[in-house]
């Protein structure tokens, strides 16, 4: 939602060691209401809350989730969720749940024209690192999630034609999804995804947890 307007903001602080803030905003011209919290601890742990309410008029959502940008260097991702290769809810049968790791210029899939790539879904938790150990994790609140990064952004992948157009920026961009649509193409191409794989309008709500962590933590 780049169009997205923030209508109201809201501070206050439960307990000595937490400050809760909350943000209100709209979408699509107003037919999306969101609410975003987050709890910031004194041990730097931050509790993330999302919840969105659709107008009946939209056809279909493509996504629900959120994404930030990371430091360039965090370059290992690891999760425990389906893998190893790339999935969606209607393409994850082959990829098992279980821990794995990688680079994430190695999870991202060049298709010969650039589109969403390198999504995994089922997460738990997941976790970015540097060469030292240094990161940041991710763990998924009551429901898991769908995570994908890129070396490049979302406008970047939406520009480009050709892989080789894509600039390797010096941060990632992490997708931290509640559903994303499916891909649908069932009939060798072309078909929309069955009826379970597609959002409808409706209530969201997902929350995740994002802590640092340092060499030796598990």
């Amino acid at each position: 939602g780049p169009e997205r307007v923030v209508t109201s903001t809201a501070a206050n602080q439960p307990r000595p060691d937490c400050i809760q803030i909350t943000v209100r905003g709209t979408m699509l011209d107003g037919h999306v209401n969101w609410t975003q919290t987050y709890r910031a601890h004194g041990d730097g742990v931050v509790e993330v809350g999302m919840r969105i309410v659709t107008g009946t008029d939209l056809q279909e959502i493509p996504r629900v989730g959120l994404q930030l940008g990371i430091p360039g260097d965090l370059q290992t991702m690891t999760w425990f969720g389906r893998g190893p290769h790339e999935n969606y809810v209607d393409r994850r049968a082959s990829a098992l749940v279980g821990r794995y790791s990688g680079q994430v210029a190695d999870l991202t899939t060049p298709y010969v024209r650039p589109q969403e790539n390198a999504n995994r879904t089922d997460i738990r938790w997941v976790s970015f690192t540097d060469a030292a150990g240094h990161g940041l994790r991710v763990t998924a609140g009551t429901k898991p999630l769908s995570v994908s990064a890129w070396p490049y952004t979302q406008e970047d992948l939406e520009q480009a034609r050709h892989p080789h157009e894509l600039p390797r920026r010096d941060f990632l961009t992490v997708n931290l999804d509640l559903r994303q649509r499916g891909v649908g193409g069932i009939n060798s191409w072309g078909a929309k995804p069955l009826p379970q794989h597609i959002i409808p309008c409706g209530l969201y709500e997902y929350d995740f947890t994002l802590q640092p962590i340092l060499p030796g933590d598990r």
